[in-house]
């Protein structure tokens, strides 16, 4: 395998021009990009304030160091194998970690770990396990956007894998739990087969004791989301140990009760399962509900539904038409963050996310083509106590046509950073439309919400003639988020630092 390696001067400066009460604004000096083609993949930062991108083209993955006190760049390229894709990330201990599968025929699948090593700017190529699946098959395959397939214990002592294998005779989904530190394999175990019935996973979590935990939903015929007045689904949560069988406990849903996904926090003893629930369907929202279920037994030991506060409605509709539009639903929105302050307080942060098609003729009396347009719309955000109770929601009311956003929490409070139109105005309903009009620049937002959940808005920066910076590939760790900007071969890094 090649690996290569490169050095040049790099720093931060401050940006003068750049304005921010809650950060200090630097960007690096501007350097030609040699992997201009390759996708951002990761953004971390390390505990000795390392920025490490990872990247990927068609045939390498490269990871690009940054430091904060002048010690320059470094790059470190290694080539991938033909039909090797990515499929998650995680970081610790100052190690990226990049995972791969690798396709060498039409049912061979091999799980691999790139490791790369910041200490010793080094990479290692680690294979994971092999499996077959059905022809041209996935081991993803069911799992949501989010790429929930892999997740770290707490401690960094465990790295878990969840994957999927659907064939005719059978639909299979494994967990692969493996020591963090070694990455050698623990144990692993089936822990949902039925060759009748459908399942999609939700989420996936492993505890300090190495013990994985499942949620997904099990469907009774076919995979329709709904079937009759009641939903075609329940809940399926399963606790999976080395020793002992897996557990399995259905999570039942009442009549005219409806739940896209349910995401999972391990705190203590108690599993916390949170989503957005529907009274029409499952992609609709009137509310969120939240289980509290013993990670002991499985037990259901409480459960609240919290119906979307007026404030959402009025921050999307404007006041007047909100209260008509309260006992609606919103619809065709994905959680994307789940976040949780020092008080225990949790926040949610989701999009509205479609695709339309719009049929455009090429020519008089000749055949046209399909126009696709993705649309990342509106931005809903609540905020719930340590027990469970709703504390506050607000929404943005946001136009755009590409991932624009990030959230992080920095001194209790909630920060949305999102690029939109360079003015922002507030409609005569009283709405703060954030979206950009045909010619007109762009400008990084940031997004403020206090305990209360009051708005308070700054301009980072206008985008024209400056590099645009991308917040939905950015990180935040320790007061410092990073993003980098996407244009072209002159690439960029802006960090935000707590003042």
């Amino acid at each position: 395998m090649k690996l290569t390696g490169m050095l040049v001067l790099f720093l931060f400066v401050l940006n003068a021009n750049a304005q921010s009460s809650y950060f200090n604004v630097k960007e690096s000096q501007k350097y030609k990009d040699q992997f201009s083609a390759a996708t951002v993949l990761s953004v971390n930062t390390s505990e000795d304030n390392h920025t490490i991108i990872a990247r990927s083209s068609k045939a390498n993955l490269v990871f690009e160091t940054f430091d904060d006190k002048v010690q320059g760049k470094k790059i470190l390229n290694t080539t991938l194998e033909r039909k090797e894709v990515f499929e998650g990330e995680l970081f610790y201990d100052n190690k990226v970690m990049i995972f791969t599968v690798h396709s060498p025929s039409k049912i061979e699948r091999i799980v691999n770990c790139h490791i790369y090593h910041i200490d010793t700017h080094t990479h290692e190529k680690v294979e994971l396990f092999k499996t077959s699946v059905a022809k041209n098959g996935s081991l993803f395959s069911g799992q949501n956007k989010r790429q929930t397939n892999f997740a770290i214990s707490p401690d960094k002592n465990f790295i878990a894998v969840a994957t999927d294998n659907i064939k005719k005779t059978s639909n299979s989904y494994l967990i692969h739990v493996f020591d963090a530190k070694t990455l050698k394999l623990k144990y692993s175990k089936n822990y949902y087969s039925n060759p009748e019935k459908f399942f999609r996973s939700s989420d996936m979590k492993v505890d300090n004791q190495g013990n994985a935990y499942s949620i997904g939903k099990a469907y009774f015929k076919g995979k329709r989301e709904k079937k009759e007045d009641k939903a075609n689904y329940s809940f399926v949560l399963s606790k999976i140990t080395e020793e002992d069988a897996v557990n399995t406990q259905q999570i039942e849903l009442h009549e005219n009760e409806y739940i896209q996904n349910l995401s999972m926090q391990i705190n203590g003893n108690i599993l916390n399962l949170i989503g957005y629930y529907s009274e029409k369907n499952a992609y609709g929202i009137k509310g969120v509900s939240q289980f509290k279920v013993s990670s002991k037994d499985l037990t259901v030991l409480d459960k609240k539904k919290s119906k979307l506060p007026i404030q959402v409605y009025e921050d999307i509709y404007g006041q007047n038409s909100a209260k008509d539009k309260k006992n609606r639903e919103l619809t065709s929105f994905d959680l994307d963050h789940v976040l949780m302050d020092e008080e225990g307080n949790t926040f949610l942060v989701a999009e509205e996310f479609f695709i339309t098609q719009t049929y455009v003729q090429n020519g008089f009396n000749t055949v046209g083509t399909y126009h696709i347009v993705y649309h990342y719309n509106d931005i809903l955000i609540t905020k719930f106590s340590p027990n469970g109770n709703l504390i506050w929601g607000r929404s943005i009311f946001k136009r755009s046509n590409r991932p624009s956003y990030s959230a992080f929490i920095q001194d209790d409070k909630l920060h949305v950073l999102l690029n939109s139109g360079k003015d922002l105005a507030t409609k005569q309903d009283g709405r703060l439309k954030v979206s950009k009009g045909w010619l007109e620049s762009t400008a990084l937002y940031d997004f403020v919400y206090d305990k209360e959940g009051n708005l308070t808005r700054e301009k980072i920066q206008d985008n024209k003639g400056k590099p645009k910076y991308i917040p939905y590939r950015g990180n935040y760790v320790d007061g410092k988020f990073v993003m980098y900007n996407n244009s072209g071969n002159s690439k960029q890094l802006m960090m935000l630092e707590s003042k």
